[in-house]
């Protein structure tokens, strides 16, 4: 019985992923073989395609064609570790917010839709990964009895809100906490759940502005049964170091 295994990472928003816990979680890639690599949206921050700095061009310090370059050199890195035990594991990379904002200043800008393009200015088709639009269509992105998604909601309670959503086993980024609920279905011996799996960027992003907040880095690694059914398991990093699933610490 051949059990799958995933690799699963939340909200990078490149170029302000946090090197030192994703170099981390790279030692933690390249020391196993996989079977696919999920990333949950956000993967690119834009912050210089945000509303919060449109009429603000002295707030931006970012670069269009710079932030698409850093997460192009992450993917071609990430695609190496895994393609090396197993040339045919998957990736995948789900549309979050952030990376949507590309789409919606395409629209307000159509001589830039094609300088803007997610999927081509990234290189998705010639790493073989494959892209689904999370935040703009809604889509999912299923794993047997797992569903996934960018998120949808920022509310206190909002894997609880998910899972009444949803009305199945739904996991997803975009709060950037951890958080579990589970969905009571007596009498037909399901079990449902919802949680949100933290994220990979650093934690003090300046949206925030030194805010307090509930945010958690972590990785996630999901084994999937022929049958459908799975486990997961949330490692959590801190202070760039976590103990995978394998009992090994990673990180420095």
């Amino acid at each position: 019985m051949k059990i799958e295994r995933w690799a699963v990472l939340p909200d990078c928003q490149v170029p302000y992923e946090d090197k030192r816990s994703m170099a981390a979680v790279e030692k933690y890639l390249a020391a196993h073989r996989w079977d696919g690599y999920l990333n949950l949206g956000d993967f690119l921050d834009f912050n210089e395609l945000s509303s919060y700095v449109k009429g603000r061009p002295g707030a931006v310090k970012e670069d269009v064609a710079r932030t698409f370059e850093a997460g192009r050199v992450i993917l071609v890195r990430h695609a190496r570790i895994l393609r090396t035990k197993n040339v045919n594991a998957r990736m995948v990379l789900l549309q979050g917010n952030h990376d949507y904002r590309a789409v919606r200043y395409a629209e307000e800008n159509p001589g830039l839709r094609e300088h803007l393009d997610v999927r081509k200015n990234l290189g998705l088709d010639d790493l073989d990964v494959e892209w689904v639009p999370s935040w703009e269509r809604g889509v999912l992105f299923r794993l047997g009895n797992a569903r996934f998604v960018h998120g949808r909601y920022i509310n206190k309670y909002h894997a609880a809100k998910m899972v009444e959503a949803y009305g199945c086993c739904i996991y997803y980024g975009h709060t950037h906490d951890i958080q579990f609920f589970p969905k009571v279905t007596q009498g037909n011996g399901l079990t449902f759940e919802a949680g949100s799996l933290g994220c990979l960027c650093r934690y003090d992003q300046a949206y925030m502005r030194g805010a307090p907040h509930n945010w958690q880095q972590a990785v996630t690694t999901f084994f999937l049964q022929p049958n459908g059914n799975f486990n997961l398991c949330v490692s959590r990093i801190f202070s760039h170091r976590f103990v995978g699933p394998d009992g090994v610490l990673y990180g420095g």
